[in-house]
């Protein structure tokens, strides 16, 4: 009588990918949430331009 468990590697394999896909959809979601959220803090294109302006000021400075 043969006692040792059968495995399979279809399920597992199948598993892996889902899991996988599920967590490319997270990380994109997540990043699509966290861009509109910060594009929709600025009322504006212009009062986005304006906040980049001011961010790229201060790097330059700190950079002096």
């Amino acid at each position: 009588m043969n006692t040792s468990p059968t495995t399979t590697t279809a399920p597992a394999i199948q598993d892996e990918t889902v899991n996988r896909s599920v967590g490319w959809f997270v990380l994109v979601f997540g990043l699509a949430i966290l861009t509109l959220s910060s594009l929709s803090s600025c009322n504006t294109t212009r009062g986005f331009g304006r906040d980049v302006q001011k961010v790229g000021n201060k790097i330059q400075r700190a950079a002096t």
